[in-house]
């Protein structure tokens, strides 16, 4: 059993917990990329987050995966590249050599692998995120960040994306849209808002995407309690930019992620 395992099921089992309210059932999934060997762990179809065992991540090339959003990126989205992605996740294994099923939502890992350049990766559906990421709205609910500590953890501007269908559709309108925000706002997203579905967090360590992922559930309670109080009133712009890049603010995300081991 390798060690990214272990990480990646308590990961899970934190994130999947009751109280947590981040995920229920089957929803949500986690990653780790291992660099050396360009091969990456994700959730097992149909793992539930609270339960998982060492055994429920399987093997995935990191290089296979990105092919296939390259192609759909230059070519959009065909019925062969389903089922070629379909067959890379029906081909994984277990870290004990068994075949298990990818999940579906493997892509959006793909993308914060590949594209941010993170090792961990955390995909959850958590209740006021997704309550604002299903109105009518949503768009203009995260068009900016809301408090410092916000703009610290998550970003200063979140990047929302409207609905798509899990699999290739979720992962090559993900791929396109952080293309899209690296080249507008010259740095990564940290905070990725799916439209009616959920959100994905990352970072180069397994804490630093769960600490991330409990900063944008605060901050989406913080904005549901404005929208009732009248509506909500961002932090300006170039001030959150200001904050997100001061090197002690950069210090102290790193503390705050350290924190969630404790």
């Amino acid at each position: 059993m390798t060690q990214l395992a272990v990480e990646l099921t308590d990961l899970a089992r934190r994130a999947g917990a009751s109280e947590a309210d981040l995920t229920i059932l089957a929803e949500g999934n986690a990653a780790a990329f291992d660099v050396a060997s360009d091969r990456f762990l994700v959730k097992a179809s149909g793992v539930l987050m609270g339960s998982a065992d060492n055994d429920d991540w399987v093997w995935l090339k990191l290089s296979s995966c990105i092919e296939i959003l390259e192609d759909a990126r230059k070519h959009g989205r065909t019925p062969k590249l389903d089922k070629a992605l379909d067959q890379i996740l029906q081909s994984a294994t277990t870290p004990e050599g068994r075949v298990k099923k990818a999940s579906i939502e493997t892509l959006v890992h793909v993308v914060a692998f590949h594209l941010f350049g993170a090792t961990w990766s955390l995909h959850t559906h958590p209740t006021p995120v997704v309550a604002l990421a299903s109105s009518v709205n949503a768009a203009k609910h995260y068009s900016g960040s809301i408090f410092p500590d916000e703009s610290v953890m998550c970003g200063p501007i979140p990047l929302y994306l409207p609905y798509d269908e899990p699999g290739l559709g979720l992962g090559i309108g993900l791929y396109l849209g952080a293309l899209k925000y690296q080249e507008e706002h010259g740095v990564n997203p940290r905070q990725i808002i799916l439209g009616n579905h959920g959100l994905c967090t990352y970072g180069t360590g397994r804490d630093e995407a769960l600490a991330t992922t409990q900063m944008a559930v605060k901050a989406a309670r913080v904005r549901l309690g404005a929208l009732s109080a009248g509506g909500i009133n961002f932090i300006p712009a170039a001030q959150a930019q200001v904050i997100a890049q001061r090197p002690d603010e950069i210090q102290r995300r790193k503390i705050i992620a350290d924190e969630i081991k404790k």
